[in-house]
């Protein structure tokens, strides 16, 4: 009989998580740089004597990691590595403003400051992805500030007025229960209902979506986290005889998820993560392979 074919490994198609308890798969990612499985034993030597070697050795403890190199952030990574569930936005076909709060001091969100921010009906093609502050200049008087000019394209286009990131080219008057536009911004501030009289300096702060397809929010590091260990199956590339290889990890721990921007290239993300026994399936990882005949 002639020796068999030999069992090999090739590339790396997916990696889909499931939950332990209920085996529901919480999603897949399919852009992976990289999946690797080890399982390292320490080796405990018998010494003694004046032997230079060792009279017996035994197997240690064996560890089971498992390193994976994202380059997408699913959103089953934020709930399982950073303890918090990604909140996923229905289409916003308006775009959409926050609340605006008030940051130093309180006289900016006050019924004799501002009201409210909302988007100008008909400008809403101007609205624009960005945080901002509104200072206010005098006692009727803001200027509103950007953090970045990433979106500044969209709709009319716009520019920093100066190196402290101001968007109004003169300050805003804030009048009693009427709205004032930030202009080429589509969106406009509201005046409270009594007579306006802020404090010079104080600040609020608000973030506007441009219109969109979707949109994400997540808050990591909150007090409200809870890390959820989870199983997970690596599904490696099929090969061109039919070959493929199905790697089930029954119960997987793990921390962390860098986010890292790099000049012109996409953020690539390396996370180790640890295996441990599933008691009830008597085990700590399950490898199938099969080579299809109909491909």
């Amino acid at each position: 009989m002639a020796l068999s074919q030999p069992l090999a490994f090739y590339g790396i198609h997916s990696m889909t998580a499931y939950d332990i308890t209920t085996r529901k798969y919480l999603g897949t990612a399919k852009v992976l740089g990289s999946a690797e499985l080890t399982s390292e034993s320490e080796l405990v030597p018998l010494m003694g004597g004046s032997s230079k070697y060792a009279w017996k050795v035994e197997r240690g403890v064996i560890t089971a990691e498992l390193s994976l190199t994202f380059r997408e952030y699913p959103p089953f990574l934020f709930q399982t590595l950073l303890g918090k569930s990604i909140t996923e936005n229905a289409a916003e076909t308006g775009g959409s403003v926050t609340t605006i709060t008030n940051a130093k001091g309180t006289s900016i969100v006050a019924s004799t400051g501002l009201a409210s921010v909302s988007i100008k009906s008909g400008s809403e093609t101007d609205v624009k992805f960005s945080y901002f502050v509104v200072e206010a200049a005098s006692s009727t008087t803001v200027n509103v500030y950007a953090a970045t000019d990433v979106d500044f394209g969209n709709g009319t286009n716009k520019t920093f007025e100066n190196d402290l990131l101001k968007i109004t080219s003169t300050a805003l008057t804030i009048t009693s229960s009427t709205a004032v536009d930030i202009p080429g911004f589509g969106l406009q501030l509201t005046g409270g209902a009594g007579t306006i009289g802020m404090t010079t300096g104080d600040t609020a702060t608000f973030s506007s979506r441009p219109i969109n397809s979707k949109s994400t929010d997540v808050i990591i590091g909150s007090s409200s986290e809870v890390f959820t260990d989870f199983g997970l199956i690596l599904s490696s590339q099929k090969q061109g005889d039919g070959e493929i290889t199905l790697i089930d990890c029954f119960r997987v721990a793990g921390a962390g998820l860098p986010i890292n921007f790099g000049e012109n290239a996409f953020s690539e993300a390396s996370v180790t993560m640890s295996l441990y026994r599933d008691v009830a399936r008597d085990g700590v990882y399950q490898i199938k392979t099969v080579k299809a005949t109909n491909s």
